[in-house]
């Protein structure tokens, strides 16, 4: 009977040096620092209203944890808006994580910024998204954008990858030319 109290004394001993040691991941709460609208068009990449015509499946990020893609169909551009219809990602956790849900059909005042990991457009709760009802002040402060249409950029932008054809072209090129230096080395090398 003691045996066994000291075996389980020991495990217990064990298991709470273990947490000590190794504790889990911290976690900390949304906490956003306050701006105004001047600030959040400076610092932003991309500020629009528009209206959400896609929502995409939550997928979890290596970087960002809970993500969301959400088309807009951009109805006036104040900054960065390349394309009639941009994709956004959105952390997609609960306000607690800076969560932000987007409806469909519904339309939105979008401040969005370059995510410098990949490439793409991001926003969350702390970017300050209103829908289109409440963002009556912030319109006002903005001033008058650019009304967007499909003749002014296209269809779609991809949120700001590089994956477009003129990259493959330059990829390609760099890896073909990697390529003929290798052979001409290895050649060369061969003679001697």
């Amino acid at each position: 009977m003691k045996r066994r109290l000291v075996m389980c004394m020991l495990i217990l001993l064990l298991v709470t040096s273990g947490l000590a040691l190794f504790p889990g991941e911290k976690v900390y709460a949304c906490s956003c620092v306050e701006s105004d609208v001047q600030e959040r068009l400076k610092t932003n990449t991309t500020v629009f209203t528009g209206e959400v015509v896609k929502k995409g499946r939550s997928q979890q990020s290596k970087h960002d944890g809970l993500l969301r893609e959400y088309t807009f169909d951009v109805d006036t551009a104040w900054k960065g808006v390349n394309a009639k219809k941009m994709k956004i990602l959105a952390s997609d956790g609960g306000s607690e994580s800076c969560g932000i849900q987007f409806e469909k059909n519904q339309s939105y005042l979008i401040y969005a910024y370059q995510y410098e990991v990949d490439h793409k457009l991001h926003t969350n709760l702390c970017s300050r998204n209103v829908p289109i009802e409440q963002a009556g002040d912030d319109l006002k402060l903005l001033g008058a954008g650019k009304v967007v249409s499909k003749e002014d950029f296209g269809e779609t932008n991809d949120g700001g990858g590089r994956t477009g054809p003129l990259y493959l072209i330059l990829y390609g090129g760099v890896i073909l030319l990697a390529a003929l230096a290798i052979v001409w080395i290895w050649k060369r090398k061969k003679r001697i």
